[in-house]
């Protein structure tokens, strides 16, 4: 295993920096450029030629590209064209652990609630609590998270008063380990809403791939063989039955965890949360291609590491999978 783990981590590294290049030529391919205005008003030509040679955009495409595949292998990914105190690191190191806390927290409430309600509507098949389950699940998914969260800002912010509406609530001056906030209850007060509104989708999603799953697998003949040894049924279901249901939903997770913690731009901007989702899609708006660049290698990184993750998970749940 520690073979596979090193042989896969050395074949992503080109995966990388072929990512890298192919996102570097899609920003060169938008059409404008970073300096074509200021606010609401046309740059001189003199001014925007000036920061075309600062940043050495006035060079030859070829010429850039080895600078910043150059500049990469070091760790520095670049000035923001926005931000011009601010590196892309910089930008990074103060929205991600944003995204990532939010990320986090949605998903856990997503498997939380997801997996228990799917292995109940499953093992209730064509039962109440089985349309109750798939009738919630679907809701779920269809309302979309520009709908569901002003609906929650609307009940439980302006008419009970019960969370704040908007903003994150943590000092980031303050964070251990660069990403873990302190455990106020100021930051949680600030996190309901917004975590609620992320993880109702994934719940409803993971509950329908759950039950899919689970169904699928106790009509399989060694869970008959386990019924047939006499067995408890909550031996079958636990032990037999639960693990081998549980490979498509960590499927599913590689992508997941990469696409929640890297930011989801309805949900920060709905709540006003300063997350990296929020500064990318900023940032594809004014040409800021390095912070583009950048964003995108983070999640490729995050889901080349989740990817990985769930390949060893699948040899947990699945003793018969093995890597050589």
């Amino acid at each position: 295993m520690t073979k596979y783990i090193i042989r896969r981590l050395l074949w992503n590294i080109p995966v990388l920096f072929l990512i890298a290049g192919t996102t570097f030529g899609l920003s060169r391919a938008l059409p404008g450029g970073p300096f074509d205005f200021a606010g609401d008003r046309s740059l001189p030509e003199s001014v925007r030629e000036n920061l075309k040679r600062k940043y050495n955009l006035d060079a030859p495409i070829y010429e850039q590209f080895a600078d910043y595949m150059l500049d990469l292998m070091r760790g520095d990914l670049g000035p923001s064209f926005r931000y011009r105190n601010l590196t892309v690191n910089d930008i990074l190191k103060q929205t991600f652990p944003i995204s990532f806390q939010l990320g986090i927290l949605s998903l856990a409430l997503g498997l939380w609630i997801g997996i228990p309600a799917g292995i109940i509507a499953a093992l209730n098949h064509n039962g109440w609590l089985d349309y109750l389950s798939s009738f919630v699940a679907i809701l779920g998914v269809s309302i979309p998270n520009i709908v569901l969260g002003p609906f929650l800002i609307w009940i439980f912010a302006v008419k009970l008063g019960w969370f704040p509406a908007a903003q994150w609530g943590v000092d980031y001056t303050d964070l251990y380990f660069g990403f873990i906030p302190p455990m106020t209850s100021d930051f949680w007060s600030h996190a309901v809403l917004p975590t609620v509104t992320l993880g109702t989708g994934l719940s409803a999603s993971i509950a329908r791939l759950t039950r899919a799953s689970l169904l699928q697998v106790i009509r399989e003949d060694y869970i008959r063989t386990a019924r047939a040894k006499g067995l408890p049924e909550r031996t079958v279901i636990a032990v037999h039955a639960l693990k081998n249901s549980l490979i498509p939903v960590v499927t599913i997770l590689g992508p997941l965890f990469a696409g929640v913690v890297t930011g989801t731009f309805v949900v920060e901007q709905i709540f006003g949360i300063p997350g990296l989702g929020r500064h990318f899609v900023q940032s594809v708006t004014n040409r800021d291609y390095p912070v583009v660049m950048g964003t995108a290698l983070l999640y490729s990184v995050l889901l080349v590491l989740a990817n990985l993750f769930v390949d060893i998970a699948y040899a947990w749940l699945d003793p018969r999978i093995r890597y050589d």
